[in-house]
């Protein structure tokens, strides 16, 4: 089994829960099963988000390489991000450390071809929607994007920022409405495009046609580094 090495703490609650998705995911009978994974969290990593947006001249790329360069001296093979936004520095940080880093959002987009999806709503900071990370990904295999509008975009920063990162109740009619707005515009899955909103689905019944980008990502990991449960191969709810 190939070892796994996490670039944590963006936020900390997610890469708890993206730990706890891939033990769940994993076919393994015993603890010598599971694979070896070693976890660096960093909170204080600079926003990534601000920078995307130009709030901030402080660059997240150098920290999370630095990062992931202690867990390759840790042993590990192969990394993984629990950050969507973070994926906008993929490539710097592959470089920088020199270890193949699974890219989220390539393998969200791969998922979604392979099941004939062909429009997908995006819930995600503004920093992953400004980026045009999905968009020009998913774009390329001939699938429709749609955003939320202003307001609505807003509404879901207030539920990843100012719920779920600070620890508050996290107010669900702003999840809901936006959703719905989304489905409105014709989206047949709506993806949870940022690792925060991935706990809304693990504490909520948010209803259907939902992908958890961070399942589809703990899913490859264990794909790639043990044996994945066969109950886990379709993670479209």
């Amino acid at each position: 089994m190939k070892k796994l090495g996490i670039i944590g703490g963006l936020g900390p609650m997610a890469t708890a829960y993206f730990l706890q998705l891939i033990t769940q995911m994993s076919d393994a009978a015993t603890d010598q099963e599971h694979m070896e994974i070693y976890v660096i969290s960093k909170p204080s990593i600079p926003d990534r988000t601000d920078y995307i947006l130009g709030l901030s001249d402080r660059s997240p790329a150098e920290e999370m390489s630095a990062v992931g360069a202690q867990l390759k001296s840790l042993g590990a093979e192969l990394l993984a991000m629990p950050c969507v936004t973070g994926h906008y520095f993929h490539q710097e940080i592959e470089k920088n450390v020199g270890l193949p880093l699974i890219d989220a959002i390539e393998e969200t987009a791969d998922y979604l071809f392979h099941r004939r999806i062909r429009k997908v709503g995006i819930l995600a900071t503004v920093g992953t929607i400004e980026s045009r990370l999905f968009q020009c990904t998913l774009e390329n295999k001939k699938i429709e994007c749609v955003i939320p509008n202003e307001t609505g975009q807003k509404r879901i920063m207030d539920v990843i920022y100012k719920d779920i990162k600070a620890g508050k109740t996290v107010h669900m009619e702003n999840f809901k409405t936006v959703s719905e707005a989304l489905r409105y515009q014709g989206a047949e899955v709506i993806l949870l495009a940022c690792t925060e909103l991935s706990m809304l689905k693990r504490d909520y019944q948010i209803g259907r046609d939902y992908l958890d980008v961070m399942e589809v990502l703990a899913a490859k990991v264990v794909d790639i580094c043990n044996r994945l449960k066969p109950e886990y191969k379709e993670l479209i709810t």
